[in-house]
């Protein structure tokens, strides 16, 4: 399969799932991937405090900068990377980066190709 265009996390995780060669995420989705890219090249025990503080904290309504800076200087990573890996989900931010790579972005459009096997 050549390529798909994607605007929502089922079309992203169905795409994935797929085996396309080149995944288009466009809109909202485009620019909550590349901000929560940095939760999928963190290393395991980062994501997994990650994991961890994200479930112990009330979601009342979203995600606050007051509730998220804790966690933030906790993990190292930045605040919009965190509020972008919750609102996609870690576990689909982590699947995406690690069977594609990056080849574009520009604002509301994300390009992304499937990695090549060894």
């Amino acid at each position: 399969m050549n390529n798909i265009n994607v605007s929502t996390k089922s079309e992203l995780e169905s795409a994935k799932n797929s085996g396309y060669k080149e995944i288009i995420v466009v809109g909202e989705l485009a620019g909550q991937l590349k901000k929560g890219k940095s939760i999928a090249m963190a290393g395991v025990a980062t994501i997994g405090v990650l994991v961890a503080a994200l479930a112990a904290m009330p979601f009342t309504g979203g995600l606050s900068v007051v509730g998220v800076a804790p966690v933030a200087a906790l993990t190292g990573l930045e605040i919009a990377g965190i509020i972008a890996a919750a609102t996609v989900g870690i576990a689909l931010i982590v699947a995406v980066f690690r069977d594609y790579e990056e080849i574009s972005y520009e604002d509301g459009k994300l390009v992304l190709r499937r990695r090549r096997s060894e």
